[in-house]
């Protein structure tokens, strides 16, 4: 007898989640003899699919599943297109270098990550021969950084000239090539790309502001395995193998105790304080939309014809939205990890006030 299409479709829908169920759990995980870990194949230093050279957060990974008592499988997923897609939905249960954080908590309540393996901070990459430099001492010159990264936003309120490229790895070939003094990047990588090259060097930026305690994610609906994954993270740094992992890719542990409190993102990057909703709104819009959707939030702007913000009609929800998550296959970036959920609400407020024009 065949089930009508809705019932099928229901079935199979009940099966999957029960063959799912099956593999949910550190005992399960125990029993089949090896863990399932989501990481990009080609994201140096954090991780690679070349077995000489993975990453110092396969590497850590594969010690995390050997204190489990299994081995490591990599499940290889792009993290430049809905990263932690593949961990909600099942495609593997652990996913390293999720922030130890209360907004990321908030965002994806769904998900536990453990005590902090590491500190990632930035660096300032320059010539070797400039000198001691940081930020402050390069007011009115050019520092390349990614577009809507986090090191965009922070030399926005420096007295530089923002050089602005679409990755990482072109803001650092623009200070080989001399066409920005610096370039401001994440520590890891900043390291990892200047390996070998005797003509630059890598500054470390020790504002706490800059400073994101990672851990290593699951599902909070895999039962016993969060705790396991934390205690391992314990037992690594406390031998010393962690650190030993790091070293290898040329970095150093910036090691946060999940029990000091509060953490630090949550406590240090915060842009919007004390002052009126709306003139913070302001300093961000000029901060970061401005470049593309006009000085006025009219449109237009550095990226074209983009749509008018001025006088936004479409409600706070879609707001909201299309800030928080971005929109596909448009230049419209995701600001989640960015802005805070009060910092687009100081945006939506500024931009809804506005007179008419």
């Amino acid at each position: 007898m065949k089930l009508p299409l809705g019932l099928a479709l229901a079935a199979l829908a009940w099966a999957a989640g029960a063959e799912a169920s099956q593999h949910d759990g550190l005992e399960a995980i125990r029993q089949r003899g090896y863990l399932r870990i989501c990481a990009d194949p080609a994201n140096l230093p954090f991780s690679s699919n070349d077995s000489g050279t993975p990453g110092f957060e396969v590497e850590l990974a594969q010690l995390i599943a050997g204190e489990l008592g299994v081995t490591a499988r990599m499940e290889w997923h792009a993290t430049h297109v809905r990263a932690i897609k593949p961990l909600r939905d099942g495609a593997c249960e652990l996913f390293m270098g999720l922030p130890v954080d209360r907004r990321f908590r908030e965002g994806n309540p769904w998900i536990a990550v453990s005590q902090p393996y590491y500190t990632m901070t930035h660096a300032l990459v320059t010539r070797a021969d400039a000198g001691s430099l940081t930020i402050a001492d390069l007011k009115g010159k050019r520092v390349a950084v990614e577009l809507s990264s986090i090191a965009e936003v922070y030399v926005a309120y420096r007295d530089v000239v923002r050089g602005l490229y679409r990755t990482q790895e072109q803001a650092f070939q623009a200070v080989a090539r001399d066409e920005a003094v610096a370039a401001f990047l994440w520590f890891p990588l900043a390291v990892w790309l200047a390996r070998g090259r005797a003509d630059l060097k890598v500054v470390a930026v020790s504002d706490e502001g800059l400073a994101f305690p990672v851990g290593a994610g699951v599902r909070k609906r895999d039962p016993g395995l969060a705790e396991a994954i934390d205690a391992a993270v314990g037992r690594l740094l406390a031998s010393g193998r962690a650190q030993e992992t790091f070293a290898r890719y040329g970095i150093t542990s910036a090691h946060r105790s999940a029990r000091e409190s509060p953490f630090v993102l949550a406590r240090d990057f915060v842009l919007v304080q004390d002052k009126d909703s709306r003139e913070a709104g302001r300093s961000l819009f000029s901060t970061a939309c401005s470049r593309c959707h006009g000085a006025e939030g009219v449109g237009g702007g550095t990226g074209g014809s983009l749509p008018r913000l001025r006088n936004y009609e479409g409600g706070w929800d879609r707001f909201y939205r299309f800030v928080w998550e971005g929109r596909k296959n448009t230049p419209m970036a995701a600001f989640k990890g960015i802005l805070s959920p009060d910092e687009v609400r100081a945006l939506y407020e500024y931009l809804t006030s506005l007179p008419r024009q």
